[in-house]
């Protein structure tokens, strides 16, 4: 068998094979003597019929079998004689027995997997913050915890900073109304009847709103002119000035509830206590921030090994990887309100991110499939049995017949590769050096909006 590959970048090859005319000739008898034993032509007893009557009859399936057996065989021995680790088989052209002398060839291109040389990945040095928990954390805690049962009264005084405003507006544009200036602008913008808006210094509406209700009082009318910025998520608007014909239905105060015995008893029964209250809280915010500095952890492992190693990654995965997350983009934005006109217009950045972070992930799970054979970590049916169930019951589906789902789908093979990136990845992390530096302040807001 003559054999001949060329190796192409992006993790790709085509070999080109030459089957022999003795071996074309001998698959080719053994697949007529098969087809013989198994169909019937008229005036031969089964499995009696001779070969050229067979070949003359199913001439067209015996051709196509054959084919199939020799481009498998030949893709066999290509595989095992050039020591290739393929991924996929993309195609198989130039398929032809040739008139001279009765060979077949064919040519094959291949997706392989990356060579791959591991940069030292034991000992990896990263820094994380010493975990310590002030007094002040908690006190922090709790006040998030009363503001999530806050109240709101009506008052008749003018809204200020901290007060929620219950109001409907109308927008217009050049004197028109937005929607019929502009159909796709987002819905929120065009005309609200009523909603609630918590005033606060920091804008998370558009800029300058909160800023122009500031003293409105109930059955106030109020128009705003606000110039959005050049950077406002829908390009049609930027540098635009949109005019806000405001109604103010109702002004309220936001009433946060006492740290008192009833407050402590409505959030942990008649047992809790306020002492009691105040160590749940601590060990919460010990285990928020034991997950971040393994977050922290993970990333800074996964950074050094990215930098360390140079090598081709297969394309045709990482497509599959940026076009994943180029959906789960455009999903989250039009959950947004953003337009797929807008999307449109964003394709080839939104790809362009996509595809640089797909290259980023699938060059990682490599490099830790890589560490995870050489250092002979594997799956037990064990942990993969326990990870299924707990998808099972996530699902609320039975777990045997979430199981049978799964093999059926292939989800298995799946799962259980990624369970051995988790596990080389947790290796890594379990021999890193740590450095520990002085703790992070957490950023949390110190408000909880109204409505949005």
């Amino acid at each position: 068998m003559n054999i001949n590959v060329e190796h192409q970048p992006n993790c790709r090859a085509v070999a080109h094979i030459r089957v022999p005319a003795e071996e074309v000739a001998k698959q080719r008898n053994a697949i007529t003597a098969y087809f013989a034993t198994q169909v019937r032509l008229p005036g031969f007893r089964p499995g009696k019929a001779p070969a050229a009557a067979v070949q003359k009859r199913f001439g067209d399936d015996i051709k196509s079998e054959l084919e199939k057996q020799l481009i498998n065989d030949g893709l066999r021995t290509a595989i095992k004689n050039e020591g290739l680790e393929v991924l996929n088989i993309l195609s198989v052209t130039d398929k032809m027995i040739h008139e001279t002398d009765q060979s077949f060839s064919f040519s094959a291109e291949m997706s392989l997997a990356p060579k791959i040389e591991l940069p030292e990945y034991k000992g990896i040095p990263v820094k994380l913050a010493r975990i310590e928990i002030t007094d002040a954390d908690v006190e922090h805690d709790i006040l998030h915890l009363r503001e999530r049962y806050a109240s709101f009264n009506d008052v008749e005084t003018p809204a200020a900073l901290g007060q929620a405003v219950v109001l409907g507006f109308t927008t217009t544009l050049d004197g028109q109304p937005l929607g019929e200036v502009i159909p796709d602008a987002p819905e929120h913008l065009k005309k609200i009847d009523e909603n609630w808006f918590l005033l606060d210094a920091e804008e998370d509406f558009i800029p300058g709103f909160y800023a122009g209700l500031v003293g409105i009082q109930k059955d106030e009318q109020r128009t705003l002119n606000i110039t959005l910025p050049e950077d406002f998520s829908f390009e049609a608007l930027r540098g635009k000035t949109l005019v806000f014909d405001i109604q103010c239905k109702g002004i309220k105060d936001k009433v946060v509830p006492a740290l008192d015995a009833e407050f402590i008893k409505k959030l942990g029964g008649e047992e809790m206590t306020e002492e009691l209250l105040r160590s749940e809280i601590k060990e919460a915010i010990r285990r928020r921030r034991e997950q971040a500095r393994e977050n922290d952890k993970s990333n800074q492992v996964i950074a050094h090994i990215f930098e360390k190693a140079e090598f081709e990654v297969p394309q045709e995965i990482v497509n599959r990887e940026a076009q994943r997350r180029t959906n789960e983009i455009a999903t989250r934005a039009m959950q947004q309100g953003i337009s797929q006109e807008e999307l449109l217009k964003q394709q080839d950045e939104i790809l362009s991110s996509a595809t640089q972070q797909a290259k980023q992930s699938v060059k990682v799970s490599f490099m830790l499939e890589q560490v995870a054979k050489k250092e002979g970590l594997s799956i037990t049916d064990q942990q993969l049995t326990y990870t299924l169930a707990n998808m099972a019951a996530r699902q609320n589906k039975p777990v045997k017949k979430f199981m049978a789902e799964a093999q059926k789908s292939g989800m298995i093979d799946n799962l259980r590769s990624d369970l051995l990136i988790e596990s080389a990845l947790q290796f890594l992390k379990d021999s890193a050096v740590v450095e520990e530096t002085e703790p992070v302040p957490e950023h949390c807001d110190t408000h909880s909006p109204a409505a949005a």
